[in-house]
């Protein structure tokens, strides 16, 4: 027999986690079930070693548009307002506040940090200031620091700086959806799901052996997401380029995150230098760009795994060629492989990435961080031959599938909002609208966040 749920969601990274934590707390669902495959939960990108640890608020983000700014902001500040809600202790071992700013180096770079600044960006965020080397190292003493006096450097501060341990704060929406009063919620751990079937007006998910139905199924399984789609027949125009990425370390030499201009259109981040927030006595410099032929990092079985979500045709080699071969990707790509170089690869990164940061470190003081840095899917649209840059959701009969890179640990509340709303919908539940906006959303200033919400 069968068990029965009316919601099911698979992945226990943070995307599930806070939809788990949304419909147990917001909604009058009866039976939601969570499926992880791995023995606890934010194993994967969600673990504080594997991401940057930012909570983004797209002011310093230089590739972002200013739409995309706006939503940001609003998703970052609905995290704040969970935070908000903790207990002291619980919500200081989750985020510590920390200053951050946007570095220029170079005449190309200062002036575009000019133009930002003087754009509609000031409007959207009125506490970030423009700063000049003098004023820099005031606050980032290291940045300036044996810098050539003839080398242009400008920076914009942002008041908005924070440092998150998204790993805990994953831990802290399941403490709070199993601990509700009268909760419904189930977790199963050590259960990996193998085949979903539609039959009727239900979902059949087997793992482990073990059969389980639901209305809905929501696949919160970063890269794998698309995986499950494809098994259900689903999305066969799109493919998932899944790209990672290194930290290196040195000893701590910066007091707050230290962002390079990025350029806009490319979903690569810049190289950036971050302090640790397990570990104050480092400061980490990444992550590298790589395309790994996996769908988890450090996990090679998942290769298999990783071929079946492209579909080998002229569309999919025609993507990847207009990708791979666009100036400023290929350029970032063959930069970053010279990198990995053993012997000549950190002396590169030196020189071309960490000095632009902090020009007084030298090779012996920092090393690569194997056990640092995850992957991303960046999702392929092959009818465009083109990459889907930020988020991405399918939503089909009864199904969401979440596919989540950078900066998906950023948007997990807003994107469990938009989910929960959709799934109350779809299956005749109830949202309590006023209790969302008690805690989580304000409705005046969060317009993209209520424009999402089908029954706001």
């Amino acid at each position: 027999m069968a068990d029965s749920y009316d919601v099911i969601i698979v992945g226990g990274g943070i995307t599930g986690a806070s939809l788990l934590y949304m419909l147990s707390t917001y909604t009058n669902i009866g039976k939601v079930l969570l499926l992880e495959k791995y023995d606890s939960f934010a194993t994967l990108n969600s673990n504080a070693s594997n991401n940057a640890q930012t909570l983004h608020f797209g002011d310093i983000e230089t590739n972002y548009s200013i739409e995309k700014a706006k939503e940001t902001k609003e998703e970052a500040e609905i995290v704040l307002r969970y935070l908000n809600l903790l207990p002291r202790k619980e919500y200081d071992s989750i985020t510590k506040k920390c200053q951050k700013m946007v570095l220029g180096v170079g005449d190309d770079e200062v002036e575009r940090i000019e133009k930002i600044y003087e754009s509609e960006i000031k409007s959207i965020f009125p506490g970030l200031k423009k700063m000049n080397a003098v004023e820099i190292s005031k606050y980032e003493p290291n940045v300036t620091k044996k810098r050539s006096v003839e080398e242009e450097i400008s920076a914009l501060k942002s008041d908005n700086g924070q440092m998150v341990n998204f790993r805990n704060l994953t831990q802290s929406f399941i403490k709070r959806a199993k601990i509700k009063k009268n909760s419904s919620a189930r977790i199963k751990l050590n259960t990996k799901v193998t085949e979903i079937k539609e039959e009727g007006d239900r979902y059949i998910i087997t793992a482990n052996g073990n059969t389980y139905t639901a209305k809905f199924v929501a696949f919160c399984a970063g890269s794998y997401s698309l995986y499950f789609a494809k098994m259900l027949g689903y999305e066969k125009n799109l493919s998932v380029l899944c790209i990672g990425g290194n930290f290196y370390t040195s000893p701590n030499v910066l007091r707050g995150k230290v962002y390079r201009v990025q350029i806009g259109g490319i979903p690569f981040a810049a190289v950036h230098g971050d302090p640790d927030i397990t570990n104050p006595k480092i400061t980490r410099f990444g992550p590298t760009v790589t395309i790994y032929p996996e769908l988890e990092r450090r996990h090679p079985s998942t290769f298999f795994d990783y071929i079946k979500t492209f579909d080998f045709d002229i569309p999919t080699a025609a993507s990847l060629r207009g990708i791979l071969f666009d100036k400023d990707i290929s350029r970032i790509l063959w930069k970053n492989i010279l990198y990995d170089m053993p012997v000549t690869g950190t002396g590169r990164f030196l020189k071309d990435e960490v000095n632009k940061i902090v020009p007084s470190l030298k090779i012996s003081d920092i090393k690569l961080a194997p056990e640092m840095g995850g992957v991303r899917p960046q999702v392929i649209d092959e009818n465009k031959r083109a990459l889907v840059l930020g988020e991405s959701k399918i939503k089909e009969h009864g199904l969401i599938f979440n596919i989540t890179p950078s900066p998906g640990a950023t948007s997990c509340l807003a994107s469990a909002i938009e989910d929960t709303s959709y799934i109350c919908d779809y299956i005749g539940a109830k949202l309590d609208i006023k209790a969302v906006e008690r805690s989580l959303v304000d409705r005046d200033t969060m317009q993209i966040t209520v424009r999402k919400l089908k029954n706001w």
